[in-house]
């Protein structure tokens, strides 16, 4: 693998969007981050490959088939065609110049030129995209959890619980909500 050139060209956010509007099933989009930043959110109709070192040891033996990686890791059975276009991303990743021999992305990348025609790297990677196109990705970043941090108490008594005079046990909302006011009673007391 160290002997072979990656051949990956590097792809713009605006390119992808267009070849997102042209229809998908001429496209596979690839998200390569872990599973939990996937999960957190992720460009639309993208598949999450991120293997572990076992996974990646097995695909650079060629122990697996990158199409079974592919499948098994679609929600949803998929149709591949080596005449698709695949679009793999990470969190940040500029060009392939950029990544490490060894390190997964590299890999994947490897795997996929062997067997796709058309191999891009979103430039920017999913951080950029995010930031230009926020309506072409889903997921849960955006939702701020209903919480009730009290759960034993009523339900008018709503916020976060005070544990120590100057500790509060809450959650992200609470903290958004209330902080101005835990601020005003910690201060308060500073001064007393």
């Amino acid at each position: 693998m160290a002997d072979e050139m990656i051949r990956t060209q590097v792809i713009a956010a605006e390119k992808l969007v267009a070849l997102l509007e042209s229809g998908t099933e001429r496209l596979l989009l690839i998200d390569s981050r872990p599973f939990v930043e996937y999960n957190t959110s992720h460009v639309l109709d993208a598949i999450n490959i991120n293997c572990s070192k076992l996974m990646k040891r097995r695909l650079q033996q060629d122990k697996v088939l990158i199409t079974e990686l592919i499948q098994h890791s679609a929600k949803h059975k998929i149709e591949i065609d080596c005449k698709q276009e695949v679009v793999v991303y990470d969190q940040s990743s500029k060009d392939v110049t950029s990544l490490s021999s060894d390190c997964f992305l590299t890999v994947l990348l490897g795997k996929l030129e062997k067997n796709f025609s058309s191999v891009y790297l979103l430039s920017g990677g999913f951080a950029e995209f995010s930031s230009s196109f926020p309506g072409l990705c889903e997921g849960k970043s955006t939702l701020i959890p209903t919480c009730i941090s009290q759960p034993c108490l009523p339900v008018s008594n709503t916020g976060p619980t005070r544990i120590l005079p100057h500790l509060y046990l809450g959650c992200q909302r609470d903290v958004l909500n209330k902080v101005s006011t835990v601020g005003a009673v910690w201060v308060t007391g500073m001064s007393d």
